[in-house]
């Protein structure tokens, strides 16, 4: 996919609709929420993944193509800031006659390309290839354990079981200062295990970054606890007809009943969603009911 000057300027024109559309029927259509979040990049990708097996497919797609590679870069401008451009002058340019992002605050890649992203996230495989580079951009401006909270809340992280800042977790992952070091580690049951000790505040911080880059600190938010089978599926079909992904993990056995705990987890930013649906199926554990 290509774009002369003329082109490219009415290609910015009318991004505006082409995200309105996207956004919604488009969205609805293929049960996802694009809500321009970091979390939703990865809600993309998975949906790459499920209807494009070789790049060549996607390719020959144009108009979802576009639509991929507006919502893309929408999303990282969203975060990181940048406009679009388009080189039509040097056709050594591997980028040239390609709508692509920059900014002078971007670090190493004076370029970014949204469109080779969606392409390139089907042979890597990965389902969070696309908001992994965005994350390591974002990465970029957390510098203190006070930003890296600040990023935290602004994802929806669950702060249940990670100690961090101002939050206090009764065990899971912590990240705390002792002197002039930084530990990051695992608690359970009253006991410590140090995972790293830093000097430095930016390196702890990055580390932390790049563990939450790699699927390594929880982001599930428990929305749905009952003793009653038939509620715990009720709440399954809502969250379907909401398109909301979450997963299913009942506990046998829970109490001294030999009751079953029906339990249901979303990630991240989908629990803004869902205020009124956590009070209606979060039980009273107390109850017998």
């Amino acid at each position: 996919m290509s774009y002369t000057q003329e082109d490219f300027q009415e290609w910015i024109f009318f991004i505006s609709d082409k995200m309105d559309e996207f956004t919604d029927t488009f969205a609805k259509d293929n049960h996802l929420i694009l809500d321009y979040t970091l979390a939703s990049l990865d809600d993309v990708e998975r949906w790459i993944l499920d209807n494009y097996s070789k790049i060549k497919d996607l390719l020959a797609d144009k108009v979802t193509l576009d639509r991929l590679t507006i919502y893309i870069g929408e999303t990282f401008r969203k975060y990181i800031g940048g406009k679009w451009f388009m080189d039509l002058k040097n056709k050594k340019n591997a980028y040239y006659s390609v709508p692509v992002l920059t900014d002078p605050s971007y670090r190493g890649e004076v370029y970014l390309t949204p469109m080779f992203f969606a392409t390139a996230s089907i042979n890597r495989n990965k389902g969070n290839y696309i908001s992994g580079i965005l994350m390591k951009h974002i990465a970029d401006n957390i510098k203190t354990i006070d930003e890296l909270v600040k990023f935290m809340e602004k994802e929806y992280y669950t702060f249940d079981s990670f100690s961090v800042g101002k939050y206090k977790a009764v065990e899971g992952l912590f990240l705390e200062q002792d002197g002039n070091n930084y530990i990051y580690g695992y608690s359970e049951r009253g006991h410590k295990d140090i995972y790293k000790i830093f000097s430095d505040e930016i390196e702890t911080v990055q580390y932390v970054l790049n563990q939450i880059s790699e699927g390594q600190v929880d982001n599930s938010h428990l929305i749905a606890w009952t003793w009653n089978n038939n509620e715990i599926d009720a709440a399954e079909r809502e969250l379907q007809a909401l398109f909301i992904p979450f997963k299913r993990n009942d506990i046998p056995n829970f109490d001294s009943d030999g009751r079953t705990a029906y339990r249901i987890f979303v990630e991240g930013k989908n629990i803004q969603y869902l205020t009124d649906f956590k009070k209606k199926y979060r039980c009273d554990l107390s109850s017998n009911q």
